[in-house]
């Protein structure tokens, strides 16, 4: 199980980054293309395919650093694990769509990726909400005093920043959540080596 939980840490860092750079690509090719002519394009490809397993990593990190602190975290921490949990179902299908589907709607309906459509938008915006999340697990952290504080704070950050009105697409919020789930990882993986993990977990 230690095995498990470190391996997730390191997951969470490698996700959050990945989910970063390719954010950042997403932000580099949009230029003024509509969206169904960006998703024929080999860097949207790219940028895709990182988020995508960005995502998948930041799930397996998401419940390893719920694992660390599991007995601590107590009520708060399983319904935050559980909520982050539904939340990165909806963001990896979100990406996966972006990978594997938008590049088929592109040539036979792109009116649906320009413009959306009643479900699509609806079913977007309840992803993007999701993302709050990840301050339930922030707090349920720093109240279990397992992990460290910059931990904690992290998560809360990755939750908030989609609460904030910024003036830039999207893909530059998944940039700033990337790079602080990639922070809360990293802190709690240092922390884990100088400290052995609760010793329930370490079988």
């Amino acid at each position: 199980m230690e095995r498990f939980i470190r391996g997730g840490i390191a997951a969470a860092i490698f996700g959050g980054l990945l989910l970063a750079a390719g954010a950042s690509l997403m932000t580099v090719s949009a230029g003024h293309q509509q969206f169904s002519d960006q998703v024929l394009t080999a860097m949207f490809t790219a940028s895709a395919a990182l988020r995508f397993t960005g995502a998948i990593l930041m799930t397996w990190g998401t419940v390893s650093l719920y694992l660390a602190q599991a007995d601590r975290a107590g009520r708060l921490g399983l319904i935050a694990v559980v909520a982050c949990l539904a939340n990165m179902t909806l963001q990896t299908g979100w990406m996966f769509s972006d990978l594997f589907i938008a590049p088929s709607f592109a040539h036979a309906a792109p009116e649906i990726l320009n413009n959306g459509s009643g479900p699509m938008t609806v079913g977007f915006m309840a992803a993007w909400l999701a993302n709050v999340s990840f301050i339930l697990l922030g707090i349920a952290s720093l109240r279990a005093r397992v992990l460290p504080k910059m931990s904690g704070l992290a998560l809360i950050a990755a939750g908030a920043i989609t609460l904030v009105p910024l003036p830039v697409d999207g893909p530059v919020y998944e940039v700033i959540i990337g790079i602080a789930f990639a922070i809360a990882g990293a802190r709690a993986l240092t922390a884990s080596t100088r400290a052995p993990l609760p010793a329930q977990l370490a079988t």
